[in-house]
Order: structure tokens, then C-alpha cells, then sequence
């Protein structure tokens, strides 16, 4: 058998997320559209945790092309480690407690606060006038993302990968396989469709990207459990979509790499369309 053996350093002697959640025996279980490879054990030293997987031959797929199946999947995924969460005992509630995505070890990274890069892009604003003021009006996605948080606290909590690579996926005779949870959290419904979208608008020009996100929330939304509010769960899909996107869109390597490669336009379109989705 080939297996994949994956060293993760402790930090403080605390293991890992991921580590947590190849644990969680029967998290998963009854999983019909997304395949998952086998854990055949974690290893803990003081030091590194050794999480232990079975090797998949298959090849990633387009991910503009996948909308509709990661859709149903996500759903799926979603329903079954709500009800998992649900079904723990209170001894387990510290344990949940710090792997939920409210906590500030996981808030404060650079990857979730976009408004440090609104220095740079106000100096952008100086270099080229089709990004004068733009700055400016990114501001009020502040007040906006915290009231968004606010509300998503209070939705169900689920088991969320939060990590929708291309890399993260194979297709394996047309069954979509997830590995690889790294950035694994206690989510709430929405968030894993908003990581994947946050990913899809960073990479594809803005017609591909409409066209797969309509294909997407259209799946998701019918594919939701009458247990879920659907409005609360693309509430919270749209939360950290913006969270991903304007990150992704605002700090400087983006622009560089805009910049060096003449996309600068795609880039203002993308701008464009995030502030239109201020109100």
C-alpha cells in the first residue's frame, strides 16, 4: 500500500488542526459526493504530530468546471459534521472551542484583514488615475465584514475544509476526492462555498468566474437541508467570499504581478465588482 505521511511541527507542544480532525472518527462518515483518503493513524511526539494517509493517483480538475458537483458536496459535507458536532459530549467543548474560526489566533491572520493593504492602494490611486479614490471606498467594506461576522457567529457551526485548491482536489473516474486539511476550522454553513469562490475570482477573468458562481450558489442552494436557512448560509458564503477576495485582490503581489503580466484592467474590474457589493 502507499501511504502519505505528513509531519506538522507542534507550536507550544499544541497539536495541530488537522491533527484534530483525522481524530474525530465518524466525522465524515456517510459521505457520498466527496471521497476522502483513508487515515490509517496519528502519530503525536512533544514536537510534531505524523498524520498517515493513503496515496491517490487521479488529476485535479478545472475548477471552474467543477462548480455544481464541490456544490453538492459542500452541502453534503456541511449537513453530516453539523449533526457530528452536535452529537459530542461536553468534555469535547474545549477542544471544539479552539478550533472554532472566531478565535483570535485564527482572526488576526493577514490573510482575513484586507484594510492594511488600503495604504497601497491609495499610492496606486497616485501612480494610475483608473484607481484614484478607490481606496477610499474600500473603507466601508470595515464596518460592513464586522457586522457580517456578527451575524454568521450566530448560524449553525460546521466542520469546514476551508482550503478549495486545485491541489486539494482529484477526480478519480468522475468522484471528486478532497485532501489535504490544513486550514480545517469550526466553520459555519456557507463558509466552505465562500473559499471556494474567494479562490475562483482570484484566478479566472471575471466571465468565467460569474458564470461558475451561478452555477454554484444555484446547486447549493437546492442541494441545502430544510434544517439550514439558505438565506443565513449565503449570507455567510458571501462573508468570507469577500474576506478571501479582497485580500487576494488588494495586497501588493497581486498588483505586481497584474501589473507585469498588463492586466490592469482585469484587475479594476475585479475591484469594480467587489464594490458593488458594498450595500
Amino acid at each position: 500500500m502507499e501511504l502519505v505521511e505528513k509531519s506538522i511541527r507542534k507550536v507550544l507542544f499544541i497539536g495541530s488542526q488537522e491533527a484534530r480532525f483525522h481524530r474525530a472518527a465518524g466525522l465524515l462518515d456517510g459521505s457520498t459526493q466527496f471521497r476522502h483518503p483513508a487515515c490509517l493513524g496519528v502519530i503525536d511526539t512533544p514536537w510534531e504530530s505524523l498524520i498517515f494517509t493513503t496515496y491517490l493517483r487521479g488529476k485535479p480538475p478545472r475548477m471552474q468546471a467543477i462548480a455544481k458537483p464541490l456544490a453538492l458536496g459542500i452541502a453534503e459535507q456541511e449537513l453530516l459534521s453539523h449533526r457530528y458536532l452536535q452529537a459530542q459530549a461536553r468534555s469535547r467543548a474545549p477542544l471544539l472551542w479552539s478550533m472554532d474560526f472566531y478565535r483570535p489566533w485564527f482572526l488576526l491572520r493577514p490573510r482575513f484583514n484586507f484594510a492594511r493593504y488600503l495604504g497601497e492602494l491609495e499610492r496606486l490611486g497616485q501612480d494610475d488615475p483608473r484607481f484614484a479614490g478607490l481606496a477610499t471606498r474600500f473603507k466601508a467594506f470595515v464596518p460592513k465584514l464586522r457586522r457580517m461576522a456578527r451575524q454568521a457567529r450566530r448560524s449553525p457551526r460546521c466542520i469546514c475544509h476551508m482550503d478549495y485548491l486545485r491541489k486539494n482536489l482529484f477526480l478519480i473516474k468522475q468522484q471528486l476526492h478532497l485532501i489535504d486539511w490544513s486550514e480545517v476550522k469550526v466553520g459555519r454553513i456557507g463558509f466552505d462555498g465562500g473559499a471556494y469562490l474567494g479562490s475562483l475570482f482570484r484566478r479566472k477573468d471575471m466571465k468565467m468566474f460569474l458564470t461558475s458562481q451561478s452555477e454554484f450558489i444555484d446547486a447549493y442552494r437546492a442541494a441545502l437541508p430544510p434544517e439550514f436557512d439558505s438565506e443565513q448560509a449565503l449570507h455567510n458564503l458571501r462573508y468570507i467570499f469577500l474576506l478571501t477576495a479582497l485580500y487576494h485582490c488588494l495586497r501588493p503581489e497581486t498588483v505586481i504581478e497584474h501589473r507585469e503580466s498588463d492586466r490592469m484592467t482585469l484587475l479594476l474590474q475585479k475591484y469594480e465588482y467587489l464594490l458593488t457589493l458594498r450595500d
